[in-house]
């Protein structure tokens, strides 16, 4: 989430937009202010009373003396932002819009105490802006008065490219790693729960799929998932990596033939457009912005989620293709992602939206 809230503040400011940001830091002992180019960093301390945070924070952007002259609030998910949201418009007399990313309405809906939050948030927003039609439909369903907006991420595809050290790298590791003749899976993000990486990798061993492919998983894996993994892993040809920055996945992509995004529920995992924007074909669960953005190309890829026969068919389909549809099928996902999902639209997006209101 971090990482998108960077990309739509650059964004927005180099399109000549004002943007302050209000960070809320737990190690911070004080209040600061960074000038940055078209706007300011504001790093809120946050200890264990988040009204005495917020009502902080009130104080700062309302005193005269910081002459912060604002138009519109945008609340970027997260509990915090979701509880500020409808006393700061009022009090600052400002157009709100709430900006939800996947686990702000996944699991807001059915957190009993976070979904007077996500109520409260968005009847007092002019605005909510989402990553999915799915997600815009069960917004609108729950919450009538909502005004939902759509506006999926975006990816700069001219500043996204692998350099020839990337290819040599990734070959080597798949050279090191791996079994030779086997495709090769990349599972890369939180491997948590709700990202189904638990039941992937159940149906790719009851379908005997395990013998046909080599696993990277890339990331943070919770603690159930690993367990789950580690009971089984002399089953699979399989290759932990730690977390990474997106830069440096740039040597992991290439060495993956598909990249698996088997969520229950999701909103539009960065992993998606990266992957993507790079040719590298996907095995996916149909479900929020991952079926807004694969093409139909992709198709005989994809799978409602949960539903293991599909899963296991998507599993085949790879397993029977060869180099060739792979680069075909990437090629085509790559053209769609750098033509119907740049950073520029998503950005324009937003900027339209605000004058809107």
């Amino acid at each position: 989430m971090a990482q998108s809230c960077d990309r739509i503040v650059d964004g927005l400011r180099k399109n000549g937009l004002y943007v302050d940001v209000a960070y809320f830091c737990a190690g911070a002992t004080s209040f600061k202010m960074v000038v940055q180019q078209n706007g300011n960093l504001i790093t809120v301390p946050v200890s264990d009373s988040v009204p005495h945070a917020l009502n902080c924070l009130y104080n700062y952007l309302s005193d005269p003396s910081n002459d912060l002259k604002h138009t519109h609030l945008l609340a970027f998910g997260g509990t915090l932002p979701m509880i500020a949201l409808p006393v700061f418009k009022a009090w600052l007399k400002l157009k709100a819009v709430i900006m939800l990313r996947g686990n702000d309405f996944d699991l807001s809906v059915f957190t009993p105490n976070k979904r007077p939050l996500l109520l409260d948030a968005v009847i007092a927003s002019d605005a909510v802006s989402v990553l999915s039609s799915e997600a815009r439909d069960k917004l609108e369903l729950m919450f009538p008065m909502a005004n939902a907006v759509k506006i999926c991420n975006g990816i700069s595809c001219e500043n996204w490219f692998y350099d020839p050290s990337d290819l040599v790298a990734a070959e080597a590791f798949r050279r090191d790693n791996f079994r030779l003749g086997r495709a090769t899976i990349g599972i890369i993000g939180q491997i948590k729960e709700k990202k189904g990486v638990v039941f992937f990798l159940e149906n790719m061993l009851k379908s005997g799929f395990n013998e046909k492919f080599s696993l990277i998983i890339v990331g943070d894996v919770e603690k159930s998932v690993n367990d789950w993994i580690k009971e089984r892993e002399e089953f699979f040809d399989i290759v932990f990596l730690p977390f990474m920055d997106r830069f440096e996945l740039l040597r992991v992509y290439p060495a993956c033939d598909f990249v698996a995004l088997p969520s229950h529920y999701d909103g539009m995992p960065n992993v998606l457009l990266e992957a993507g924007a790079l040719g590298v074909p996907m095995i996916a669960a149909q479900t929020g912005g991952i079926a807004e953005v694969l093409p139909a190309a992709q198709a005989s890829l994809t799978f409602f989620p949960g539903n293991a026969a599909g899963c296991i068919e998507a599993l085949a389909v790879a397993a029977a293709m060869s180099k060739e549809d792979r680069d075909r099928v990437g090629k085509i996902l790559q053209k769609h992602i750098c033509e119907e999902f740049s950073a520029e639209i998503e950005i324009q997006s937003y900027c339209d939206l605000f004058k809107s209101l």
